[in-house]
């Protein structure tokens, strides 16, 4: 046997031979996304699993943002000018 000393932690141990494999483990977990909805505006986004422990299917719900607010401008005249050159708009403020 050897001794071997770990300064990180100020201790020594002992290193015997390697001992016998240990017997094969469970198979691995499968992840997938089952499906994605979009929610009501306000609520809570979530993530529930449809599955079970080792095959899990997550659903997520993430809500739809609010409605934003009507615009502060109108689009007047829109002119198209030949190739190559800018094209103009008129952009009138809402009061």
């Amino acid at each position: 046997m050897k001794c071997r000393c770990n300064s990180l932690q100020n201790g020594c141990y002992l290193l015997g031979p390697t001992g016998p494999t240990g017997p094969t483990g469970p198979p691995s977990s499968t992840i997938q996304v089952n499906s994605t909805m979009t929610g009501l505006p306000g609520t809570d986004a979530s993530v529930s699993n449809s599955g079970d422990i080792n095959h899990v299917k997550l659903d997520f719900v993430i809500p739809r943002g609010e409605t934003g607010p009507a615009p502060l401008f109108v689009i007047g005249n829109v002119i198209t000018g030949s190739p190559g050159s800018q094209a103009s708009v008129g952009i009138t403020p809402i009061d």
